[in-house]
């Protein structure tokens, strides 16, 4: 057995290690499955043994999931059904063992892995804070598939379980304790001795480890009560089908397999997963899931032609929403941050915007106070350059201004070593602009960073003709120790996502100025699949900043008719700044009884009618909801490509990439490149260039698009 060691003790605890000798990570592949089948059959009937560990001889991870290359073969008509029947009867081996099965967990459980651990008869993980636990399936447009929407809603309960497999969230250990799916937690160092310790406790546990729901509570009424059963699920598929408007059919066949189960018996749950998954895999959505994942996963096995060297100490120059996110992630990945601004009191509401932020994870039991009070005291206060006159890397998140950003950058360098990086966290200014005044532009990039930094997954490193490979190297290092997903462009106006928003933002603006309604821009866009519609954006970013990004951007669009309409500074003038400012494009000042915030929802907020007397007047015009997403999308998509054809970005997978996890590109749709190969180039260019006649030279299509619509090519072959 390659993938399976098998251990006997003397004590007769059995220990399966999985080690996949192909690389880093365990996965759930085929020869796993094979080798714990072999494994099953050579001690399965041990009368001797006292209880089977399943156990990674990894160091850092138990198995991550099922091996995603074969879920093509599953999307093949009876493969998947084939495939899983056979994991199913595995898994069922598993489970009624006459002695215990113990899944010893360290580092990440995932998906198969997680089902496999579900399937044993106790969990035993490590209090580390690389131990999570889950079943992101959804995230890849498919189902559990391995007994998981089963067994995880008999554990954690229907009410727990369902939201988390809808979501795909990872569990801390801790958080999985609470929820009943790891039963004890250790320290991570020498698993197998300490597994061994609790084996005599287990066995005590083992005649009585089946557990029934209580009585009156949901999961009873659920599987006893069919009336309540149907208004249960009805509400859960309506909650779902209203925050993803359908495009995500996983997440139904989610519900589909748990409700099967729980109206049914297990083994109706096991066929609807079987079912569920083979369509699913075969599905577009799912696809572009998929190759998101393989693009995610791509870009962290990337090398930029340099070794990064280290860095211990960030400073970030600073105290503001962006700077105190970023100080806030370079602690929680184990830096030391010293946030620097000019007076105390901006220190103090940034050091408890941070203390805030991780007391809330660790009341919902992501963190514990031992890790919390760790991360909070490598946070440095400093109103002057000493605290960072060492650090390896220097972070600027002032205003967008030139001159200030310049004055930033003399102050630093007159305080660092010249080995020192100075990156600007600028959304638009050209990064050899601020690198004008530098004494050694060599060491100065882009970083960019998107709000809320702690939420957003996207790093935007940007390198001048100038810049360092070491030092490209080491800001590609730090983001992704940052747990950022980092893609690499050049530096010119707007870089990549900056540049292809705002296209898409003004063309809002330019609808809403030729009479439509600020409801059916945003709604159109909300139901392509986009989180926010583009005057909704434009006020949670505020729009004086939109403002400000489409004037430094002006030059660069003019000459393609692309440019902010006058009443975009009149409004700012009349005081509608955005969200922050309570008004925008939308009314934000509270109600007197606002039962959604009390609820604890953010409510749907009114438009701001008298937003419409800065361009135009009343709305005298009604836009299909069709010609809405082509004009707006469109513009993103064909600005993406010319970024590729002017080398901005290296690579189709780079600008799916930004424009999913930087600019919520609905994922569903695999980004620009995908989107453009399943919509039809050819398709795209002629709508294009009929928009153009229409609209303006704004919608030219980029020759790129017009020469691979000629020779019927795809940026991603014929797949």
């Amino acid at each position: 057995m390659d993938f399976v060691r098998l251990e006997k003790h003397e004590d007769g605890v059995l220990f399966a290690f999985i080690d996949n000798p192909h690389g880093r990570m365990n996965t759930l592949s085929e020869p796993v499955i094979s080798d714990i089948e072999s494994v099953l059959d050579e001690v399965g009937t041990d009368h001797f043994a006292k209880a089977l560990v399943f156990i990674s001889a990894k160091e850092d991870n138990f198995i991550v999931g099922a091996d995603i290359l074969e879920f093509d073969k599953m999307g093949e008509a009876g493969h998947a059904r084939e495939i899983l029947t056979r994991v199913h009867t595995l898994f069922n081996r598993i489970a009624n063992l006459h002695y215990p099965s113990i899944a010893a967990i360290n580092g990440p459980c995932l998906g198969g892995g997680m089902e496999l651990a579900l399937a044993c008869h106790f969990r035993i993980a490590t209090e580390s804070s690389k131990t999570v636990l889950g079943l992101p399936e959804a995230t890849l447009g498919v189902a559990p598939a391995a007994g998981g929407t089963q067994r995880l809603t008999r554990t954690a309960g229907i009410r727990r379980a369902l939201p988390l497999m809808l979501t795909g969230k990872r569990l801390s250990t801790d958080e999985a304790r609470t929820l009943r799916i790891v039963d004890i937690v250790v320290y991570p160092g020498d698993l197998p001795n300490t597994v061994k310790r609790c084996v005599p406790f287990l066995r005590k546990k083992f005649p009585r480890q089946v557990s029934h729901p209580a009585l009156f509570s949901l999961d009873w009424l659920l599987g006893t009560v069919p009336p309540a059963r149907r208004v249960y699920f009805h509400t859960a598929r309506r909650r779902v089908a209203r925050q993803s408007d359908d495009h995500y059919p996983a997440l139904f066949k989610i519900i589909d397999c748990v409700e099967a189960g729980i109206a049914g018996t297990m083994s109706d749950g096991f066929k609807a997963e079987m079912e569920a998954f083979g369509s699913l895999a075969a599905s577009p959505q799912s696809q572009s899931l998929r190759h998101l994942f393989y693009s995610r996963t791509g870009l962290k096995k990337k090398h930029y032609g340099a070794e990064p060297v280290g860095v211990e100490l960030i400073g970030v120059v600073g105290s503001g929403f962006m700077g105190t996110g970023i100080a806030a992630v370079s602690a929680d990945s184990g830096y030391r941050a010293a946030i620097k601004d000019v007076s105390q009191e901006k220190l103090s509401v940034s050091l408890k915007q941070i203390w805030k932020s991780l007391d809330r994870q660790t009341r919902s039991r992501k963190l514990t106070p031992v890790q919390r009070d760790k991360i909070y005291s490598l946070v440095i206060p400093a109103v002057d350059y000493s605290s960072i006159s060492s650090a390896g890397l220097v972070i600027e998140a002032v205003f967008e201004d030139l001159g200030i950003k310049h004055q930033v950058l003399r102050e630093v360098e007159s305080v660092t070593s010249p080995e020192s990086i100075f990156a600007s966290n600028t959304s638009a200014i050209p990064i050899t602009r601020i690198a004008e005044v530098s004494k050694r532009p060599q060491n100065v990039i882009g970083m960019h960073y998107f709000s809320p930094v702690q939420k957003m997954p996207l790093l935007e490193v940007i390198v001048t003709e100038r810049c360092a490979d070491w030092v490209l190297a080491t800001a590609v290092s730090v983001g992704r120790k940052q747990g950022k997903t980092v893609i690499v462009v050049r530096d010119g106006p707007g870089f990549y996502t900056t540049r292809i928003l705002m296209p898409f933002m003004l063309e809002g603006i330019k609808l809403i100025e030729e009479g439509a309604a600020v409801e059916d821009v945003d709604g159109a866009i909300r139901g392509f699949g986009f989180p926010l519609g583009p005057l909704k954006l434009l006020d949670e970013v505020g729009i004086e900043v939109g403002a400000h990004v489409a004037r430094e951007l002006e030059e660069f669009f003019v000459h393609r008719d692309i440019h902010a309409p006058p009443g975009l500074e009149s409004i700012l003038k009349y005081g509608y700044a955005g969200k922050k400012k309570g008004v925008g494009f939308y009314d934000y000042q509270p109600r007197l009884i606002d039962m959604a915030r009390i609820r604890g929802f953010e409510p749907a907020r009114p438009v701001n009618s008298k937003i419409y007397g800065f361009f135009g007047g009343g709305r005298r015009k009604s836009v299909g909801f069709s010609q809405i997403c082509k004009r707006l999308v469109y513009l993103m998509v064909n600005e993406a490509a010319l970024c590729l054809q002017q080398g901005t970005i290296s690579s189709p997978e780079d600008g799916d990439i930004g424009a999913v996890f930087g600019l919520g590109f609905p994922p569903f749709l695999g980004g620009p490149f995908r989107y453009l190969d399943s919509a039809g180039i050819g398709r795209v260019v002629s709508e294009m260039e009929n928009l153009c006649s229409t609209h303006g030279r704004r919608f030219e299509p980029a020759p790129i698009l017009v020469h691979m619509a000629e020779h019927e090519e795809k940026f991603y072959g014929q797949d």
